[in-house]
């Protein structure tokens, strides 16, 4: 009820500005809405292929719902989480989008297109919502703040596992189930993270003179204690698993079109499992470090968004302008075609 009264408070102590905050965010969805949505202006064939809104509602109603929790049990600013959680969340899912048009890829090259402006369509929606958080975010002092308890993590947890679920749920459910659950599951891919991650791990025991030789049981408990250690492991990870994807892309480019979709795709599933191992990282440095502003999410954020726009630039870049009309600028004015029919015409008579 607090909550309740609090917002209510605000609402008629900011009435004009929550007015042109409600009025600007109808603007906004219509822009994305005539723009990329069914029946837009952009395209002739929008009815065909349009950016579907639905799942990137899902994905903002995690997203709020995910930061409002963790500021009720922690005391941290709204604005502050929803700025650090929203790229990892839209990021994951980018990904979930991408395996499923690798897993699906029959070289239609107007659906491959559609499909990929909605990759970016829904980065953006994460970038907008984390630019909300960035302008309600305000300074907070770390010892104003709570850790969170082993079960609030265990609930948050628990939450990214449905959101993962639902998430790739509604992805299957668009293919029309051409593709299953099993399409998600790489145990090449796992096995690749967690090798990544214990590399990250053991360098840090080998090299930090303050650590003994940590008996192998003793690595989780160490590990999750360490929050700045965990977090920084787990950001290599991510870096690792985007530029494999990226030399898996272009091991097998010149294969055939299954040969590509399956490699790459364990890419992109390396990234979607890092990511998902980042964010409970996050969590988990929530629960350990009270001082949450030394852990510098919106750094470590920023290292995470340059691996993802790798990938995906890398991988799936849409073509250019160059690209779109190299055609037109290749084809020969009419006065030399003429003149080639000519001289074809000529040789023809010549040799009869």
């Amino acid at each position: 009820m607090e909550i309740f009264r609090r917002a209510t408070a605000l609402i008629f102590n900011k009435k004009r500005a929550v007015s042109l905050l409600l009025i600007s965010l109808i603007g906004f969805y219509l822009f994305l809405q005539f723009s990329l949505g069914p029946d837009n202006f952009l395209r002739t064939d929008s009815d065909i292929y349009h950016v579907d809104f639905g799942g990137v509602a899902v994905m903002v109603i995690f997203i709020i719902g995910f930061s409002t929790y963790i500021s009720y049990k922690t005391l941290i600013n709204f604005g502050y989480l929803l700025l650090i959680f929203s790229l990892p969340v839209a990021i994951l899912k980018t990904f979930a989008e991408m395996v499923s048009l690798l897993a699906t890829m029959d070289g239609n090259a107007l659906e491959m297109t559609s499909t990929i402006s909605e990759f970016y369509t829904i980065f953006l929606v994460g970038c907008f919502l984390s630019a909300c958080g960035y302008f309600i975010d305000e300074r907070q002092k770390f010892y104003e703040t709570r850790t969170l308890s082993n079960l609030d993590v265990l609930f948050l947890f628990l939450l990214l596992v449905s959101f993962n679920i639902v998430n790739i749920y509604s992805v299957i459910n668009r293919s029309e189930y051409e593709i299953s659950f099993e399409v998600f599951w790489s145990g090449l891919a796992w096995l690749g993270v967690f090798s990544s991650l214990s590399i990250a791990l053991s360098l840090y025991v080998i090299f930090d003179r303050k650590s003994n030789d940590w008996k192998f049981l003793e690595y989780p408990r160490q590990v999750l204690s360490n929050s700045k250690l965990l977090l920084d492991a787990v950001m290599s990870v991510v870096l690792m698993a985007a530029i494999f994807g990226a030399i898996a892309f272009y091991y097998t480019s010149q294969s055939s079109i299954e040969s590509v979709s399956a490699t790459t795709e364990i890419g992109f599933l390396s990234m979607f499992y890092a990511v998902n191992i980042f964010i409970l990282a996050m969590v988990t440095a929530l629960r350990v470090e009270r001082n949450f502003l030394e852990l510098d999410f919106t750094k470590r954020n920023w290292h995470i968004i340059e691996a993802f726009a790798f990938l995906t630039f890398m991988s799936l870049a849409p073509p250019t302008m160059w690209d779109r009309f190299s055609t037109y600028f290749d084809q020969a004015p009419n006065g030399i075609l003429e003149l080639q029919e000519r001289i074809d015409a000529l040789e023809g008579n010549s040799t009869n």
